[in-house]
């Protein structure tokens, strides 16, 4: 009998041990970022420092380990770009980024003070926008008989690419700051553009959880 006892009253002491520590740091599901992407190499031609932001769905994994799903945009300026091995010449449009999934490894550096520094691995759909003005030109000499029958082509398309990204963040509370490098080789899946139009870029800024 006072083995149970003993238990029971161990179990409440223990209960609300761990009841006072999520209250004291619940997990944090959403998670907001805000920051600018630099570009890197032959991306400098292409895009200018622009702004960024992004918003990640967070999901425990294992004590330490979180995978989020989410996207990171940026809003570059209009960039006049030559088609390779063909005469016409467009402009890329003001949006660009990656939807995926992200991996983050959590280590603690003061429990009591909340702060984290955390591995982060991206892997999604990037993508870059442009105006296709050689898909244009073809809408342009159709008949007007096909032009009647057939809905009028999208011309604003992206350079989609696969975007993997490696970056570390910093938390203090609910807010902090981040590095990611991204690599996303646009010019592997198109025939547009080579590998002068750039891959790499770099974003920094800062985050808040809640």
């Amino acid at each position: 009998m006072k083995t149970l006892f003993l238990v029971g009253v161990l179990s409440l002491i223990l209960a609300d041990t761990l009841k006072a520590q999520n209250q004291a740091d619940p997990f944090q599901y959403v998670e907001v970022e805000g920051g600018v992407t630099i570009p890197i190499g032959n991306l400098r031609n292409t895009m200018n420092t622009a702004p960024n932001v992004g918003l990640w769905i967070r999901q425990p994994y294992t004590n330490n380990s979180i995978w989020a799903f989410g996207f990171s945009f940026n809003f570059p300026k209009n960039t006049h770009i030559q088609y390779v091995n063909d005469d016409f010449e467009t402009e890329t449009k003001p949006f660009s980024g990656v939807v995926g999934f992200r991996l983050d490894k959590r280590y603690s550096l003061h429990k009591e003070k909340k702060i984290d520094l955390v591995w982060s691995s991206i892997m999604g759909y990037g993508f870059y926008l442009f105006d296709d003005v050689r898909a244009r030109a073809g809408y342009e000499s159709w008949p007007q008989s096909k032009k009647d029958d057939e809905d009028k082509p999208v011309f604003v398309k992206p350079f989609s690419t696969i975007h993997i990204g490696q970056g570390v963040q910093l938390r203090i509370q609910d807010f902090g700051v981040q590095a990611r490098y991204n690599y996303a080789p646009y010019a592997v899946f198109s025939d547009i553009i080579d590998s002068r139009f750039g891959s790499h870029s770099l974003t920094v800024g800062l985050f808040y959880r809640q």
